[in-house]
C-alpha cells in the first residue's frame, strides 16, 4: 500500500508540475466546471430536441444511474476520509478550493464516465469525444491539485459502474 501511495504521490506532482509550467488553472477549471453537473442537465435538454427517444432514454438511464452514484460516492468519502493531496504533499501548494474534505474517489470524474458510458451506448459515434472529455474532467481535478491519480481511477469506475447498472436494470 505504500508503494501505491508513493506513486501516486509522485504522479500528483509532476501532474502539478506540468500545470504549473504550461499555466493550465484555467483551462483546468474551466473544464471541471463542466464535470460540476450542468453540463449533464444541458446535454440531455439537447439529446431531447434532437432525438426525444434517445433523449429520453439517456435523462433516465442518467437519473436512475446518479441516484445510485451519488450516495455511493458520499459513502465512499465518508469511510476512506482520504486527505486532499495539497494536505499530504508538501511540495505543492493549494490552488483551488475543493467542495469537500476528502479526495476519495472524484466525483467530478464519477459523473463525467457515468455520461459518457451512457451516451456513448446510446449514440455510439459519440463515445470517443465523451470518454476524452470525461478523461479530461478527471485531469482537470489532479491539475486542480484536488485529487490523486487514484481517486480520479477510481471516480472512473464508479461512474461507468453504475452507469452499466443503470444500462442493465433499464434493459438497454
Amino acid at each position: 500500500m505504500r508503494l501505491l501511495a508513493e506513486i501516486d504521490a509522485r504522479l500528483y506532482v509532476f501532474l502539478g508540475l506540468t500545470e504549473q509550467k504550461l499555466h493550465l488553472y484555467k483551462a483546468a477549471r474551466a473544464i471541471s466546471f463542466t464535470g460540476d453537473g450542468y453540463a449533464y442537465l444541458v446535454l440531455a435538454a439537447l439529446l431531447l430536441v434532437v432525438s426525444r427517444e434517445v433523449g429520453l432514454a439517456v435523462t433516465l438511464s442518467g437519473f436512475l444511474a446518479f441516484a445510485f452514484e451519488l450516495p455511493a460516492y458520499s459513502v465512499l468519502k465518508k469511510t476512506f476520509k482520504r486527505r486532499r493531496p495539497y494536505l499530504v504533499v508538501d511540495r505543492l501548494e493549494r490552488i483551488h478550493n475543493p467542495s469537500d474534505e476528502f479526495s476519495f474517489p472524484s466525483g467530478h470524474t464519477a459523473g463525467g464516465f457515468l455520461m459518457a458510458c451512457i451516451v456513448s451506448h446510446f449514440i455510439p459515434a459519440a463515445a470517443l469525444p465523451m470518454y476524452i472529455w470525461a478523461s479530461a474532467i478527471g485531469l482537470s481535478r489532479i491539475f486542480l491539485r484536488v485529487h490523486f491519480v487514484s481517486d480520479v481511477i477510481a471516480g472512473a469506475f464508479l461512474g461507468t459502474g453504475f452507469a452499466i447498472l443503470s444500462l442493465s436494470l433499464l434493459g438497454y
